[in-house]
């Protein structure tokens, strides 16, 4: 045996080194391998959502974020659809301005190309003691009981090596080898076209006539053909429908083949585009992908865990992908970090399936919708979701929430943060030792709970818990100050009540007032069942945990 480690990534895309971030904020000892030697130079994934943004805020890699190269796409902001590109729109639409957000974030989202954020991840992770070995090819695995043994490969010497780890988890994409050998099936929507792409450089100004587009989807070539920018306001991709059922090859789009596409698509006849087909290395003129939904139907297999495009493949429209993998790996990681300190037991693991196989469904569902409205034209018979939804209104339903009435039904999504275990926790304003804050400043990795002025009992409570258990308490009109008024009424309980928040900035149990006999052993019980603790770590008398968080509300 080579080496040993806690945890093994494999995969060093945005997902891979979201983790590694996470996981190197909670001190766990990390190894990423990605058989990459760098990463791509083509924008892929082209922004971080308000969800995002509020995880890695609360590591510290904002700033960071905010100071690399924006998108080109931030200054284009509105998408169309027309016949061709110098034809009459069909319907045009604009993205929200950050304004829109303030009330309920103090994050923005940012519109910066995937390209530009994982070079920002993997200093971030390599800061924090992440060991990242680009390179390197994972060759196969096998688990016990206790460990998995990950037998990798250093493609520059052809090495082998191996490695034991506690947990693998698996974020290599959507042909994901380590689910393939998990023989995990998928299930949804499954494939929906294939499509090839053609970046080329051409002054579009005259077809654009003014119109700030980000992307565009056409009808010519064919039908559902879309264009969008790169890197450069006159760096363009063309993604074209093909058949590859019926024989059509990547190599059938020759360099001729593509600047007819490209004219037909712009409506521009005379147009000489500059083909940039070997931005990416050496080979065809065109990249293939396929656009498809669908979700692995299991998440872990023993010490084996999926995130990211391994678990879950979703339509471009709305960005949702990516950004459901970065939460993804923010969900998993501090219950991963909790497991391996001691403090929770294995099978608080079973809730990362439990509560990120929901929202990635409702996920891939909102981003097909949209996918199909916009190719159809923009209009659709479904109601649509609110844009959010999918981004910050799940409800978790898990053993690592405290439900306050046993069989309600919950809504999955829900844009009423107040505060209901399983929904993220609310964001309010607050001046912490003078410094104005959000309270989702004060979630990051590690419990904490917030006490309203006369939850004095609450407080000491929490405090008088076992240090293992690492929470961190905050009252009201101590150092914490309510800077607007009304802190209690958003998070649903009274001055004298409490809310429990876990690492990742979801609410898992609130107590409206101050009326438990026992606050010591109510919270000691409610961390138990949340870490999925041993039978003997839990109170004697669990009932009265139960009566006091199904109190109602006054």
């Amino acid at each position: 045996m080579d080496s040993e480690v806690e945890v093994v990534i494999a995969g060093g895309g945005l997902v891979g080194l979201s983790l590694a971030v996470f996981l190197a904020d909670q001190g766990v000892d990390t190894l990423l391998v990605e058989q990459r030697r760098e990463p791509s130079r083509l924008p892929r994934g082209r922004g971080l959502n308000l969800r995002s943004m509020e995880v890695l805020r609360a590591t510290g890699v904002e700033q960071a974020l905010r100071r690399a190269p924006r998108s080109v796409l931030y200054g284009f902001p509105e998408i169309a659809r027309a016949e061709t590109l110098a034809g009459q729109e069909r319907f045009r639409a604009a993205r929200p301005a950050t304004e829109a957000f303030t009330a309920i974030s103090p994050a923005e989202p940012l519109m910066i190309d995937q390209n530009e954020v994982e070079p920002v991840l993997r200093a971030d992770a390599e800061r924090r003691g992440a060991d990242l070995r680009f390179a390197t090819r994972l060759d196969s695995f096998e688990q016990d009981g206790a460990s998995v043994t990950v037998r990798l490969r250093d493609l520059t010497t052809d090495a082998p090596s191996t490695v034991r780890a506690r947990y693998l988890v698996a974020a290599d994409g959507h042909r994901s080898p380590v689910r393939g050998a998990l023989a995990i099936a998928t299930s949804g929507v499954g494939s929906i076209a294939h499509y090839a792409n053609i970046p080329f450089r051409a002054d579009l100004s005259v077809p654009l006539r003014g119109r700030r587009l980000a992307l565009c989807y056409l009808d010519q070539p064919v039908a559902h053909t879309m264009l969008t920018r790169l890197d450069h306001p006159e760096n363009w991709v063309l993604m074209v429908p093909y058949r590859p059922e019926q024989g059509e090859r990547a190599e059938d789009f020759t360099p001729g083949r593509c600047a007819e596409l490209v004219r037909a698509a712009t409506g521009v006849p005379g147009l000489e585009p500059d083909l940039l087909h070997d931005r990416d290395g050496p080979g065809a003129v065109v990249q293939t992908w396929e656009l498809a939904s669908w979700t692995a139907d299991a998440y872990r297999r023993g010490r084996v865990l999926l995130a990211g495009d391994a678990a879950h493949v979703m339509a471009p429209a709305g960005g949702l992908g990516g950004n459901t993998g970065i939460q993804d790996a923010h969900n998993l990681a501090w219950k991963l970090a909790a497991v391996l300190r001691g403090t929770a037991g294995p099978a608080l693991l079973d809730t990362y399936e439990q509560e990120r196989r929901p929202v990635a469904l409702a996920a891939g569902e909102q981003s097909v919708r949209q996918q199909l409205s916009r190719r159809s034209g923009g209009r659709s018979q479904d109601p649509a979701p609110h844009p959010l939804a999918a981004v910050l209104g799940h409800r978790y339903r898990s053993a690592a929430v405290v439900t306050e009435e046993e069989g309600a039904e919950l809504p999955a999504m829900s844009m009423e943060f107040d505060g209901t275990p399983g929904s993220r926790a609310p964001h309010h304003p607050v001046l912490l030792a003078g410094e104005r804050l959000s309270t989702l400043d004060l979630y990051r990795g590690r419990f904490v709970l917030l006490c309203g002025q006369r939850g004095g009992r609450w407080a000491e409570a929490a405090r008088g818990l076992d240090a293992a258990l690492d929470v961190q308490v905050h009252r009201m009109g101590a150092a914490l100050c309510d800077a607007t008024g009304g802190w209690a009424a958003a998070h649903g309980v009274s001055d004298s009540g409490a809310v429990l928040v876990r690492p990742d900035g979801f609410v898992c149990w609130r107590a409206p007032h101050d009326t438990d006999p026992h606050p010591g052993r109510t919270l000691a019980g409610v961390l138990a069942q949340v870490l999925a603790a041993p039978a003997e770590a839990r109170p004697a008398d669990p009932g009265d945990r139960l009566r006091a968080v199904s109190a109602p509300c006054q």
